[in-house]
């Protein structure tokens, strides 16, 4: 699993979950995340696009 993407952070289009309550949160352009929308944690696991370690394609940005 790569590190934990922090909120405030400049976040590829891609979904996003927070590793605290497990929302998925899903961002269509690249933005700055925001904190949790559930639970306020700041801090996400990318599960798709960005730099997902399941991105179909990492190198494309």
């Amino acid at each position: 699993m790569a590190d934990p993407v922090p909120a405030g952070s400049d976040a590829s289009a891609g979904t996003y979950k927070c590793n605290q309550c497990g929302y998925r949160l899903q961002v269509t352009s690249t933005k700055h995340l925001p904190p949790c929308p559930s639970c306020g944690n700041g801090y996400y696991e990318t599960l798709s696009g960005g730099d997902s370690t399941h991105d179909p394609y990492p190198d494309r940005h």
